[in-house]
């Protein structure tokens, strides 16, 4: 059983990000595209995405509830490090918890290749 990954993506903060307060951030995959997400806790980007690669990797559910329930993006890079794609996690920007869907949208609408119906077509490859 894998427990952790071992440099498995890198991190860029663009200047003058805060990752302790909420912001937005950005998967980059090599060859694949980018998915756009939002967080409130730096938690978010930083373990819980390598903890469902992990357990797509170990054969364990999702959750006990819902155990395929895995999103496209986890999906994805799964494939990624297992094809040792270069991932890179970006932290976007910073913006309180009221402008958090507005920017995300923005961000998703200029790049999020990988957020929405393309990213389930891309689920069904792993």
């Amino acid at each position: 059983m894998i427990d952790q990954l071992q440099n498995w993506y890198t991190c860029e903060i663009s200047a003058g990000v805060d990752i302790n307060l909420p912001g937005i951030y950005e998967w980059r995959i090599e060859g694949v595209g980018s998915y756009i997400g939002r967080y409130t806790r730096s938690s978010r980007p930083f373990k819980e995405y390598e903890r469902n690669v992990l357990k797509l990797m170990n054969g364990k559910p999702y959750r006990p509830a819902k155990p395929d329930k895995f999103r496209a993006i986890h999906r994805a890079l799964f494939a990624a490090h297992l094809e040792r794609r270069q991932i890179t996690l970006i932290i976007l920007e910073n913006c309180s918890p009221s402008e958090l869907n507005d920017r995300e949208a923005v961000h998703i609408r200029d790049r999020g290749v990988l957020n929405g119906p393309a990213t389930r077509r891309l689920s069904s490859r792993t």
